[in-house]
């Protein structure tokens, strides 16, 4: 049991690691679609707790090291983790690849960028600190959809990727193998076991 525990934590830091690496490699401007891309695929075999960690921990690490990140470290939080969550959920009810895209739009896409305009609103006035790029910034955020062309682009980029991906790595034992591993984690949270 302990062994699955390690194997199930080891696979989390590679997806980690996987995320925080390609996200700023594979980049538009404003769209980090391949944010998206690893929720997607992380939500076909991990449980919610484990995809929501693997989303906030990346968020967490690209706020702390990459340079531009940290002038909007709200949107790497509130952009990721209700899309992992929704991704997981969605895909666990229909065990179908195109709902975990579908939950990770409607939780990135739409609910993200929603939540995302009024905290960037407080976010960037309360660091403005008289600049007035940031005071602009914060003015043009208070429309409530302004982030929402560009989260949705980047879910519907990064779905489009993760569905070649998965449609690859179904053939993969490996993956089937890191499937059969987090599905005995589901039962317990279920409390089937």
């Amino acid at each position: 049991m302990a062994n699955n525990r390690v194997h199930r934590l080891t696979v989390l830091a590679i997806m980690i690691a996987l995320d925080f690496l390609l996200t700023p490699l594979f980049r538009i401007e404003g769209m980090a679609f391949m944010s998206s891309v690893m929720n997607i695929i992380a939500a076909t075999f991990m449980t919610p707790i484990y995809a929501v960690a693997m989303a906030l921990i990346v968020a967490i690490m690209r706020i702390l090291t990459q340079a531009g990140v940290a002038s909007v470290a709200p949107l790497a939080i509130i952009g990721s983790v209700p899309g992992a969550f929704l991704a997981t959920y969605f895909y666990r009810l229909t065990k179908k690849p195109v709902m975990a895209w579908f939950g990770e739009f409607l939780g990135t896409g739409i609910i993200g960028s929603l939540l995302s305009a009024p905290v960037m609103v407080w976010f960037w006035t309360m660091s403005a600190h008289g600049d007035d790029e940031l005071l602009a910034k914060a003015s043009q955020a208070q429309s409530l959809v302004f982030f929402t062309p560009r989260f949705v682009l980047a879910t519907l980029i990064g779905g489009f990727l993760a569905m070649a991906v998965l449609r690859g790595l179904k053939y993969s034992t490996h993956f089937m193998n890191l499937k059969k591993l987090y599905a005995l984690e589901s039962l317990k949270e279920d409390g089937l076991q």
